[in-house]
């Protein structure tokens, strides 16, 4: 039997113009993954993305590492999957500099380095950033609460971590569309992408008297809504944004028969990572990249940003119904482009 399914891979290999699989070794390295329902999916996305890339000809052995947040861990663990020899090093950056001695460490290798999700900022290194676009993700969250909420209104912005540069552009965002609205912020927080302290953080607000109109939150609604449910009480006028099965749910649910609650989704793919990684097989397969592929000002850090493709509201939650109801609670709505896909768009 095993004899036969080495022919009928060989068989498949040469379908494809690939005599043999090429065996690729691929490490992730993240900020963080216990306890986080956002990067426990970004490592998943990129292990079913290297399992997909046996099509074209690649076995890819994966290992992930994880920094706890510590800048100086993340470098040393870098360097070690250098001195092992890994062909492909995608990494989630703890902060937005001081990698350069390692990417180049890892570039004379001729080791493909890619930083992704989080954006690298440094002109001293041609690398490629592959991130989700933060920027978006916050002002169309502050947007449309100005739509629901009206000129005047009160919020409490609740940031992710401060310093870390997917959160700087987002809330970039929030604060672009907050002034738009001319809404009123009364009071910032920072919950480190962690839905503990964020049910905590709201759990403080609410005891302590403020009065505000709405939360904006920079993702963790669900512990926002936790942290009303378990105070009992009255709920905000809005809400948003988040995207995963639980907050979805729970959406629907207080919303089952008319607008209760008015709410935004908008997702924040953890799949960035697995299209980080088919950006970094086109490069083993010796593509190169279009001149035109970093928008105007992206041209020094080589970032690119890839659009948000789900938002919804109570409008038309009926369209993303069945999603919603089939993601587990902790689950996120992820998505990531394709080896061809990536090509396609991104490569000559």
């Amino acid at each position: 039997m095993k004899k036969v399914l080495t022919i009928l891979l060989a068989v498949m290999l040469l379908a494809v113009g690939v005599a043999s699989a090429e065996t690729l070794k691929l490490a992730s390295h993240n900020a963080v993954i216990e306890g986080n329902a956002y990067r426990v999916r970004y490592e998943q996305d990129i292990q079913d993305a290297a399992a997909a890339a046996s099509e074209y000809g690649y076995d890819i052995t994966y290992a992930s590492f994880v920094s706890n947040w510590d800048a100086a861990t993340e470098t040393q663990q870098i360097q070690n999957s250098i001195n092992e020899g890994y062909d492909i090093i995608l990494v989630n950056p703890v902060a937005a500099t001081g990698l350069d001695p390692v990417i180049e460490k890892a570039q004379d290798a001729g080791i493909v380095y890619i930083n992704c999700d989080c954006e690298y900022l440094s002109e001293d290194v041609e690398i490629l950033n592959i991130c989700t676009d933060q920027y978006y993700l916050g002002y169309k969250t502050a947007t449309y609460a100005g739509e629901v909420l009206g000129e005047g209104a009160k919020v409490v912005m609740i940031n992710a971590i401060e310093g870390n540069a997917a959160n700087t552009f987002r809330q970039n965002g929030f604060d672009k569309g907050i002034e738009e609205q001319g809404l009123e912020v009364v009071g910032y927080y920072n919950h480190d992408w962690d839905n503990t302290l964020c049910q905590q953080i709201m759990t403080e607000i609410l005891n302590s008297g403020l009065e505000f109109d709405g939360v904006l939150v920079s993702q963790g609604a669900e512990a926002v809504l936790a942290a009303y449910d378990a105070a009992g009480a009255e709920l905000p006028k809005f809400i948003g944004f988040g995207d995963t099965g639980e907050y979805m749910q729970r959406m629907l649910e207080i919303n089952a028969e008319e607008e209760v609650l008015p709410y935004i989704v908008v997702s924040n793919p953890p799949g960035v990572g697995a299209s980080a990684l088919n950006f970094g097989i086109n490069q083993i397969m010796g593509k190169t990249l279009k001149d035109d592929v970093y928008e105007n000002g992206n041209e020094l850090y080589h970032s690119i940003y890839l659009p948000s493709k789900i938002w919804y509201t109570y409008e038309n939650q009926e369209d993303y119904r069945e999603m919603a109801e089939s993601m587990a609670a902790g689950d996120a709505i992820s998505y990531w482009l394709t080896i061809d896909e990536v090509a396609e768009q991104y490569f000559n």
